[in-house]
């Protein structure tokens, strides 16, 4: 289910569910820093990250999903919020698929990178 969020300035933004991200929104996430210096390749996962969860806010701006660029118009506390927001949403695009319960109750299941 999508969540609410109210920013430092007042706005409000909806995020959307985790359950509903896709492979596509991974990929995305995962070339927008292609070919880029790491300060750029940093500002360019921000912002996508960002674009892929937003899904309506109260900004009298265009959703950063339909263009981007509108992120950088948002006030630095507000903006610090949402990326404090979406920090485990990194997690769920990219789980740890050897760190599981049943991994970490199974005494024989190696947690290390057994091909290192």
């Amino acid at each position: 289910m999508s969540r609410k969020i109210t920013l430092p300035s007042g706005a409000i933004v909806t995020i959307k569910d985790t359950s509903n991200l896709k492979v596509k929104d991974r990929n995305r996430l995962m070339l927008a820093g292609d070919g880029k210096t790491d300060a750029e390749k940093g500002i360019s996962i921000g912002n996508a990250l960002l674009s892929i969860v937003i899904e309506e806010w109260t900004y009298d701006l265009i959703i950063p999903s339909v263009k981007v660029e509108t992120i950088e118009e948002l006030p630095i506390k507000d903006y610090v919020a949402l990326m404090k927001e979406t920090e485990d949403l990194v997690k769920d695009l990219f789980p740890d698929l050897k760190d599981t319960d049943e991994n970490r109750q199974n005494p024989d299941s190696p947690l290390e990178n057994s091909n290192a």
